[in-house]
């Protein structure tokens, strides 16, 4: 039954897509799109993106050597000790044991459980006295795990169903191949399994929950020291989920993994761009702000969060190595961004936890309630699915004949933009509308020609609530509009006396100033526009050197749409980041996205992907 629906709406779309393009509004539509395709070749914004002589000027600059002066210092102590620290890194005894803990825990070996789960036992009711059927059934299991010997891992890796569902996912060639079998047979293992039950058994009487997850910490850790790839993994999929400051652990720890490698590995070369040489001179300008500022102290912190997430950048752009690698990594941030959409979508229309605290009740009655899923507002989340739509186009586009998979990433683009409608974000509409228009452009220019049709569709679509807030977009009588526009002008005051050096970074800074200049007495931690805080907090070289940023960044995706061909996956995901840190950028005209640190470093993540990709462009073969 659903196949004959499926087919007959499949067969009367092929039949109308026959007619509307033999009609002759059809081809006026193109004739204009390819009028206005020729104009814009000859552009002078075009003509800058073509120019190519800029990344390598900046390969040569005393700008990047002065960026690349603390990296050049691992390069020192590479050249002189790599071959030293190789081999006492690989001989260390403490080293080893931990390898090796690490290996039979991602093997999910049973009997390595099993020894946990019984030291954990034994050592908890020795201590406490308290025994019970629960702890003896415990037992039990614990005892047929240590009979059992199984990897578990191997069974993800023969199971169907675990190939069905990851192919689907994206990853047909997935390898499960992920620890190394000659530990798993160690005694040294059970000896470490004991050991660390014992130690999560004292714990567990303060803290189950903090005894049970030691042991994930500690894998985990060692996991990222020894595989720092896997750090970026964890990042992109995590960021979305985790606290600022877990988040920050992680990029840090991540950061540090790839120190230890680029001292340890022989050979090893810091990459450094255009870009980076550019956030990095943003980082010492914004440091000098902090000096300066009015609340040194929470400005040095609020720095130190810029820092370690616009250091993540040069982690993710000396680390992912193959293409293979970086669509994975961009899979996983699509796929995360799928799982925090289901969860906006469920508590919008469940109304989990929703309020509508941030919505003028007298302009928007009906319009009751906002999503914000696990980012706490809902603007942010509309600037994380601003990052996310896109990718999840590319991936449903390219799937091509791979159905399952077509279907997956389908449903993630339509669950990502019904998320993006519930979050009720006009600033993010209006970024997703630019981040759509330029990537159907570059697409294919000429789907412009059903821009009529979907007009008249739109409205029979759209929710009226939806409507009324895009129609109320500079309206002064909503609360959300006059409230920032009042911050805005308190901001223009401010910054007739702090614009060469600004008042310094962070919350801090801006409460202990803006009082003196604002208007209608409003209270705001931020001027409420991600531009205008720059210049507050650092200055006009803060705020030009964080738009010649973004300028480098477009021009690279450019640079990489036009060398690789517009038919090409790289063409394609440059035109997907691209689009989508345009509308990232148009929504930050109306909210200051760098106020939530986690939605901060997702963006660099971003601009760490578009990177690599532009260092794929440059390279043949697989590898960076």
């Amino acid at each position: 039954m659903n196949s004959m629906i499926f087919s007959a709406i499949s067969a009367f779309c092929l039949t109308f897509l026959k007619f509307f393009k033999a009609s002759v509004l059809y081809k006026l539509v193109v004739k204009i799109s390819d009028r206005v395709s020729a104009w814009w070749a000859d552009s002078v914004i075009m003509n800058f993106l073509r120019k190519e002589h800029f990344e390598k000027l900046s390969a040569k600059s005393v700008l990047q050597k002065v960026v690349y002066t603390p990296f050049s210092i691992f390069g020192a102590i590479n050249k002189r000790f790599a071959s030293y620290l190789s081999d006492v890194t690989e001989n260390s005894v403490i080293l080893n044991l931990s390898r090796c803990f690490m290996n039979n825990a991602l093997a999910l070996n049973t009997r390595f459980y099993g020894c946990i789960l019984l030291g954990m036992l034994i050592t908890r009711e020795v201590i406490s006295l308290q025994f019970s059927l629960l702890t003896a059934g415990l037992a039990l299991i614990g005892i047929l795990f240590v009979l059992t010997d199984y990897n578990v891992t191997d069974f993800f890796a023969q199971s169907s169903i675990i190939r069905f569902v990851t192919a689907t996912a994206g990853f047909p060639h997935l390898s499960w191949n992920i620890y190394k079998k000659e530990d798993v047979k160690r005694p040294a293992a059970l000896i470490l399994a004991v050991i660390a039950g014992g130690v999560m058994g004292l714990m567990s009487l303060k803290s189950l929950i903090f005894a049970l997850a030691l042991p994930v910490v500690f894998v985990g850790v060692c996991t990222v020291m020894v595989y720092p790839i896997s750090g970026v993994f964890f990042a992109a999929f995590a960021a979305p989920f985790v606290p600022t400051m877990l988040l920050a652990g992680l990029c840090t720890l991540t950061f540090c993994s790839v120190l230890v490698k680029s001292v340890c590995e022989k050979n090893f070369k810091w990459k450094i761009d255009g870009v980076g040489t550019s956030l990095g001179f943003f980082l010492l300008f914004m440091l000098v702000s902090c000096i300066f500022s009015f609340s040194i102290t929470k400005s040095m912190m609020v720095w130190g969060m810029y820092l370690i997430f616009v250091g993540f950048y040069f982690v993710i752009i000396n680390t992912v190595k193959t293409k293979e690698q970086l669509y994975a990594i961009l899979k996983v941030f699509v796929i995360a961004g799928a799982l925090v959409s289901l969860y906006g979508v469920l508590q919008y229309i469940f109304g989990w936890n929703t309020s509508n605290a941030w919505i003028d009740e007298e302009m928007f009655e009906e319009a009751t309630m906002r999503a914000y899923s696990t980012m706490e507002n809902p603007n942010v989340l509309g600037e994380y699915l601003l990052l996310v739509i896109p990718l999840s186009a590319l991936f449903m586009l390219r799937a091509g004949g791979k159905t399952f998979q077509k279907w997956f990433y389908l449903g993630v683009f339509l669950l990502s933009a019904l998320c993006m409608i519930f979050t009720q974000s006009r600033g993010c509409w209006l970024g997703l509308i630019l981040a759509a228009a330029v990537f159907v452009t570059f697409y294919n220019g000429r789907l412009w020609g059903f821009l009529p049709l979907v007009l008249l569709i739109l409205p029979f679509v759209i929710p009226e609530t939806m409507v009324d807030r895009m129609m109320s977009v500079g309206n002064l009588e909503d609360s959300s509009t006059s409230y920032r526009v009042f911050i805005w002008l308190g901001t223009f005051q401010m910054l007739k006396d702090f614009w060469i050096g600004g008042i310094g970074m962070g919350e801090g800074s801006f409460r202990s100033v803006y009082p003196l200049y604002s208007y209608n007495a409003i209270v705001a931690p931020h001027s409420h526009n991600t531009f205008l805080q720059l210049l507050v907090e650092g200055g006009i070289a803060a705020l030009v050197i964080f738009v010649i940023t973004m300028a480098l960044f477009i021009k690279n995706m450019a640079s990489v749409y036009r060398r690789c061909g517009k038919d090409s996956m790289e063409a394609m995901t440059a035109l997907a980041i691209g689009s989508g840190v345009l509308g990232f950028l148009l929504q930050s005209m109306f909210d200051y996205t760098f106020y939530n640190y986690r939605m901060m470093a997702m963006l660099f993540m971003i601009l760490a992907f578009g990177g690599l990709l532009n260092y794929l462009g440059n390279k043949k073969g697989q590898e960076l």
